[in-house]
């Protein structure tokens, strides 16, 4: 008795201890399965079958988490032929699915592979003849809320051959979810046919509004697949990939419709490709479609190609941060390939962007008829580390009319590469008006640090067609080449916007007209800077050889800095450091000083040096008026509102030298005034010691000199000393108009001075 105890003992402890191994190795099966929280209870058998009063859990996996619950399972075993299970019937099924988006993010699992059906066949010949679920309860989850879907689900199944028919329903309210499949083996082959239809947008949390029809015609031999129809309609309302999320929100898609159909006798092995007619339209603020070749493989992993693809985009409006866009047209042929790894994309020849005008508010720029030209552009990302993409593209821009306060209305074209790469980017190119106005630039942007651009104009020849002049709205309209030359370079730096420009622009050879004025001979290097919004021009040689506004003057010579805030370019200060201008043989120099263009007075301070009376008098339309001398001086200039004022100025001659008025005009007024016959024998040679006057000049134009001469004439009264104080006004524009009339002068010139003759004698 007790060796019977000890052993239905050691019995009892092998069978608990076979027990509890089992139970871990089935824990441990089902954990490998992403089947986790496993409970069930009310386990029994009954009237020949096995009973289950419910059962729960969990599995995990790449694409997200299902929770199930089973109520009222039996379970009915056969004998026949071997042990299967010949009915399963299920009161209710509830599933709760959670995509992947909602979890916490797990380890990656190895890539799925298409499976060989044959390898399926045992374990499939384990399905019961007929499995049912009476109630089946679905919950997927929508927006902030679970959507739930009733319905059923029935499958029946034979072993020899092996033959499997499927049917779901789902409802809810209008949505429903219809489903079939059947599988059947046929002579070493497995035949798949299945069938899902969605009529009534469904919603799902990170996707979106799903619908359509998906039809598939399969025939499986070991790792050889053969299509003999199939086709997928799906549209998705409100998509939530988060792809879409590095798009800015006006270029989202509102909609995404997508039709597949497969090449009719597409036999291919997974080593090799499918090919598929694919066409996607998008419905949003953007509309338009592609329509491609797609060509799907398995082999090393799976990847899909793009042969022979058109995307073409439309969109009456778009406003984008800082842009605003009428009738935006894209048109690329291309070829594309996306892998678990990379994507490239290769665009065709015409590929083009174009737009019937472009708004940037901000900047105060307009573009109409704008049209971009990336034909044969490429593009490598990487999809695990995007910083890592590489962009070649080569670049035709163009617009019919560019509108901005600072240029004149009209064309201009942008043509070079622009390349991408995880060390920066950079582009190289010209930009070109149709005014002839061209340079090249060179931007370099590295990653992480400012940018870098430098652009080189392109030498301009100034001759009867004058860039500058067709190109800048503030160029002087009075201002004229006739020949000239000018080069320059600026560099410009920044990281999100412009902080600091720097150039150089030089002119030589300068010839032209402006105003009333002639020059030639014009040299002007210019350094500018522009750093906080702040404008500096900076000149250490502007020259002219000869200026001619009726007198002719020259050589002139400056240098300079003007300062001015980039909002106010016209209210900063100048720094004069140094000025002269030629007249008469002698010189004006002005004194250093700083001008504050924002005022409606600045004063200078001119002093005169060897002016030489006898080219005065050359210049002078007086009659009988001649004379030799040198004159120095010194007077205050003062502008007033862009108005020339002179008051209390000074000239005196430098020694004694000699007057002479000897006009026959003067000697008929004197044969009957015996005052002026005296003055005009004393003018007739005199010989002066002082020569000095007061010198005004008013914003009319009229200058007043008040003269004071001390001397004799050794003719006159045996050389008695002679004081003379005399008033001479003049009115110098249009003294300077009279010797322009009078003169050989320009054309262009004539036809202003003529003009300005007749404005100041109008009333």
């Amino acid at each position: 008795m007790r060796k019977a105890v000890v052993g239905i003992g050691a019995v009892f402890t092998v069978l608990l201890l076979a027990a509890v191994l089992t139970g871990q190795w089935l824990q441990r099966t089902l954990t490998a399965a992403g089947l986790e929280q496993l409970h069930w209870q009310q386990l029994r058998w009954t009237d020949g079958a096995l009973w289950l009063g419910e059962a729960s859990g969990v599995q995990v996996t790449e694409q997200g988490r299902l929770g199930f619950r089973l109520d009222g399972v039996r379970l009915q075993p056969a004998w026949r032929d071997g042990p299967r299970i010949e009915r399963l019937l299920i009161d209710k099924l509830q599933l709760v699915w959670q995509p992947a988006q909602q979890l916490p993010q797990r380890e990656a699992e190895a890539d799925w592979q298409l499976p060989d059906l044959g390898q399926l066949a045992g374990p499939l010949a384990w399905l019961p003849a007929e499995l049912a679920v009476r109630r089946l309860l679905v919950q997927l989850p929508c927006e902030n809320q679970f959507c739930e879907l009733q319905g059923a689900l029935q499958l029946a199944a034979e072993q020899q051959p092996l033959t499997l028919a499927a049917q779901l329903e789902l409802q809810a309210d209008e949505q429903r979810v219809h489903g079939q499949l059947q599988l059947r083996e046929d002579a070493g082959a497995y035949l798949l046919q299945a069938d899902l239809e969605l009529p009534q947008p469904l919603p799902l949390a990170g996707l979106g509004e799903l619908s359509g029809h998906l039809q598939l015609d399969l025939e499986n031999r070991g790792d050889q697949w053969l299509l003999h129809a199939g086709q997928l309609d799906g549209r998705l309302a409100q998509p939530q990939f988060e792809a879409l999320n590095v798009l800015p929100v006006e270029l989202r898609p509102a909609t995404i419709a997508v039709r597949i159909t497969p090449q009719p006798g597409s036999l291919a092995t997974w080593r090799e490709t499918i090919p598929l007619t694919m066409q996607v339209e998008v419905e949003g603020e953007l509309n338009g479609q592609l329509d491609t070749l797609l060509e799907l493989g398995s082999q090393p992993q799976w990847q899909a190609r793009l042969r022979d693809g058109r995307l073409q985009l439309e969109a009456p409006r778009l406003a984008l941060s800082g842009l605003q866009a009428r009738t935006v047209r894209l048109d690329w042929p291309m070829l594309a390939h996306i892998s678990q790894e990379q994507l490239t994309l290769q665009l065709g020849k015409g590929a083009l962007v174009t737009a019937q005008s472009l708004r940037l508010p901000d900047a105060g720029l307009h573009l109409a008829g704008v049209r971009a030209d990336l034909g044969e552009a490429s593009l490598t990302l990487p999809l695990a580390v995007p910083d890592q993409l590489q962009l070649n593209a080569p670049l035709r821009l163009g617009t019919t009319r560019l509108e901005h306060a600072a240029l004149k209305p009209q064309g201009w074209n942008l043509n070079g590469r622009l390349q991408q790469s995880p060390t920066g980017l950079t582009l190289d190119g010209s930009l070109a008006a149709l005014s002839g106005l061209n340079a090249d630039l060179q931007l370099n942007w590295p990653g992480g640090q400012p940018w870098r651009l430098q652009a080189s104009l392109q030498e301009i020849f100034l001759r009867a067609a004058d860039p500058l002049a067709a190109t800048f709205t503030d160029w002087p309209a009075l201002l004229s080449f006739s020949s000239g030359r000018i080069t320059g370079e600026l560099h410009a730096t920044g990281h999100s916007g412009l902080e600091r420009l720097t150039g150089k622009l030089s002119l030589t050879g300068g010839q032209g007209i402006y105003d009333r004025a002639s020059f030639t001979g014009l040299s002007l290097p210019l350094e500018m800077g522009l750093h906080n919004e702040q404008l500096q021009l900076d000149t250490d040689a502007l020259r002219i050889t000869s200026l001619d506004p009726g007198l002719p003057l020259g050589p002139l010579q400056a240098s300079g800095r003007y300062r001015a805030a980039l909002s106010e370019p016209a209210s900063g200060a100048l720094d004069v450091r140094s000025a002269s201008i030629g007249v008469l043989d002698g010189r004006v120099v002005l004194e250093p000083a700083r001008l504050d263009l924002g005022q409606a007075r600045q004063t200078l301070v001119a002093v005169v040096e060897g002016v030489e009376l006898a080219r005065l008098f050359e210049v002078y339309p007086a009659e009988g008026l001649s004379g030799q001398g040198t004159l120095d001086g010194r007077f205050p200039i003062s502008l007033v509102d862009g108005n020339l004022v002179i008051a209390d100025g000074r000239l005196q001659a430098r020694e004694p030298g000699v007057l002479r008025y000897q006009a026959e005009q003067l000697r008929e007024l004197a044969a009957s005034n015996p005052n002026l016959e005296q003055l005009a024998l004393a003018l007739d040679n005199f010989q002066y010691q002082v020569l000095a006057s007061d010198l005004s000049y008013d914003e009319q134009g009229v200058l007043v000199l008040g003269l004071r001469l001390e001397g004799s004439n050794p003719a006159f009264q045996q050389g008695r000393p002679v004081h003379l104080n005399i008033r001479l006004e003049e009115d110098i524009p249009a003294l300077l108009t009279s010797l322009q009339l009078t003169g050989q002068v320009n054309e262009i010139i004539r036809k202003r001075v003529e003009q300005f003759y007749l404005q100041r004698r109008s009333p």
